[in-house]
């Protein structure tokens, strides 16, 4: 029989793959739906939403074909000799994910810094942005994962780099909220009256974001440290904690709808929307029935 520790775990490890998937699937339709009301801020947290999906996906391949298949037959789970596609997407998932919380963080720093070429500045810029990020993660999963299998010698190299560019990542989030927070807590005089409700949004924009890359780096940065010594050191934590971080590295993917439900009005109004017409779905359903049954 297997441990009741490794059930738990693996219960707990399906339960947060399918609200990511759920939550962030109804997060890339809410702001898809509104693209055309929203500023061009809301392609960083599509994109966000898109890897945090794919993070979701790629969790769910490994449940469904190595976690919960050993949990049955008590397997061990074994070193794959050839190239691990799934290694590759959860290796592009976690990386990429940090790299655009990064470039949100730096985005941020731009817009309440310097407002008035933050709202001149084209889509043109957010799109090589985040074509940027996306080749960066692509890049790092090649590094991880790809490469190491042709050049087993490099394995080494690529881990710090890879890890390396992470905790860069992370050391560019936290300047660049402290950078905002001083921002926030600065009286900023001579401001002309018709750019004062432009700025106002900026600044709350600014603080929904702070709370999403806060949450973020709250339940992101245990499991980074513990995942960045076992790349170098697979028997210094014991699988109890391995799986530990595993839970916040998922748990990662999953608060942003959280936090986007409660500090994002066009959020609210479209979780209404989708109870009315649920609702009225059901009550479509049920006044057939009825009629039926007075007949």
């Amino acid at each position: 029989m297997p441990s009741a520790t490794a059930i738990v775990f693996t219960v707990v490890f399906t339960v947060e793959t399918l609200v990511i998937i759920i939550a962030n699937t109804l997060t890339i339709f809410v702001f898809w739906t509104h693209r055309f009301h929203l500023k061009q801020s809301y392609l960083l947290l599509i994109n966000l939403a898109v890897v945090d999906l794919l993070v979701g996906v790629t969790e769910s391949k490994v449940l469904g074909s190595e976690k919960i298949p050993n949990l049955i037959t008590k397997a061990e789970r074994k070193e794959n000799s050839g190239a691990n596609p799934t290694g590759a997407f959860q290796v592009l998932g976690f990386t990429t994910s940090v790299f655009f919380l990064a470039l949100i963080a730096l985005e941020r720093v731009f817009a309440v810094l310097w407002p008035l070429r933050h709202r001149v500045t084209s889509t043109r810029a957010y799109v090589y942005s985040i074509v940027l990020v996306w080749a960066a993660g692509f890049s790092m999963a090649a590094m991880s994962t790809l490469l190491p299998t042709y050049h087993p010698e490099v394995s080494k190299v690529s881990d710090v780099i890879v890890h390396s560019s992470l905790l860069i990542s992370l050391l560019v989030i936290c300047a660049s909220y402290f950078t905002i927070r001083n921002r926030l807590h600065s009286k900023t005089l001579g401001i002309e009256v018709h750019l004062q409700n432009a700025r106002e949004q900026n600044l709350r924009l600014s603080r929904t974001l702070f709370i999403v890359v806060a949450v973020s780096l709250v339940v992101w940065l245990p499991a980074f440290v513990v995942f960045s010594i076992t790349a170098f050191c697979r028997r210094c934590f014991p699988p109890r904690l391995v799986w530990s971080a595993n839970v916040l590295h998922l748990a990662n993917s999953m608060v942003n709808p959280f936090v986007y439900s409660f500090r994002m009005p066009i959020f609210k109004v479209a979780l209404k929307k989708l109870k009315r017409k649920r609702r009225k779905t059901i009550e479509l359903r049920i006044l057939p029935e009825n009629q039926e049954t007075q007949l």
